[in-house]
């Protein structure tokens, strides 16, 4: 291992494949896990390894997701088999965690309903945003008409329906930041529907806080999605979000307070939602304080931190 800015890194010293070493490392650095008091996963899928080094040592294993994996798959076509042995794995970590960190009420609330956790075994610890970084600029200008899009270019995000739904807007123009395997097809899409497009590409974090301030709206038009970090960035820059109800989007806008909420996934919901906000601009800084507070509120580092101190005072470890 090695020590980056005073934190322990455990690396793979033998290049392992993915698999193997997360079922391998508990034993591999064991004498450097025994004296920890809290074993915690990042994501789901590595929950294993904590579980394993939890019952090697003694420590207390939180298992955390930053989503849920089986409910954000229910909107994939996958095989019934590959579904069960999802759900399978969720109940076996879920059961064997001393507490499960979800990101949102209803994440909890599924995880309760399905694999009957006891009243308090899974609790909400949303997904944190750099609030310092992502803050309003006030110093950049916007450009009027300017839309905003921030992730992978692929079919969840529903990218063809935000075109069509441009394609109607005078004066509106759009900006994709992000890759992905429908690129290509976008932009002829755009060319056809006569939708300007700014692709982007992959940024560096630290220059979309200049990118999202220098538009007036900012459009997740997914079909469905766990908690969406961009949603979340955007909001916390004071930028006015216009998002489809669905999954994990829902979870985090209040319509027309915290942002503006579309019925459906359709073309003509997401037109509504852009050209209402564009067309006004008091609404657009209303909803661009909300969403900047709630997000500060809400899903901060701080009060993130304080949420899983919180947790960890329950079970005694702190």
């Amino acid at each position: 291992g090695e020590t980056l800015d005073g934190i322990r890194v455990l690396n793979n010293p033998d290049r392992l494949l993915p698999e193997e070493f997360m079922r391998r490392a508990p034993e591999l650095y064991r004498a450097e896990l025994e004296p920890l008091a809290i074993v915690k996963s990042n994501q789901i899928k590595g929950a294993q390894a904590v579980i394993r080094a939890a019952a090697l040592t003694g420590a207390t294993p939180i298992v955390r997701g930053g989503y849920l994996l089986s409910r954000f798959v229910s909107n994939r076509p996958i095989s019934h088999r590959m579904r069960f042995g999802l759900w399978r794995r969720e109940w076996m970590l879920f059961h064997r965690a001393a507490r499960v960190f979800l990101p949102t009420p209803e994440d909890v609330s599924y995880a309760r309903r399905w694999y009957r956790l006891p009243e308090g075994k899974a609790v909400v610890i949303p997904n944190f945003v750099d609030t310092d970084l992502f803050r309003p600029q006030e110093e950049v200008a916007c450009e009027p008409g300017l839309v905003c899009f921030v992730g992978r270019l692929a079919s969840q995000k529903n990218l063809p329906a935000l075109i069509e739904a441009m394609s109607g807007l005078k004066g509106a123009r759009l900006r994709l930041i992000g890759d992905g395997p429908e690129r290509e097809s976008l932009l002829r899409l755009a060319r056809e529907k006569g939708v300007p497009v700014e692709a982007r590409g992959t940024v560096p974090q630290e220059e979309l806080p200049r990118l999202l301030a220098e538009c007036e709206v900012f459009v997740l038009p997914s079909l469905y999605e766990g908690l969406p970090k961009s949603l979340l960035e955007a909001m916390a820059a004071g930028v006015p979000v216009v998002a489809t109800r669905v999954q994990g989007s829902e979870s985090v806008i209040r319509h027309r307070e915290t942002g503006w909420l579309c019925e459906d996934t359709a073309p003509e919901s997401l037109r509504e939602g852009l050209e209402t906000l564009l067309r006004d601009s008091h609404l657009r800084a209303c909803i661009g304080r909300a969403a900047r507070e709630f997000i500060v509120e809400n899903f901060s580092l701080q009060s993130v931190l304080e949420r899983e101190v919180a947790a960890y005072r329950e079970l005694g470890l702190v």
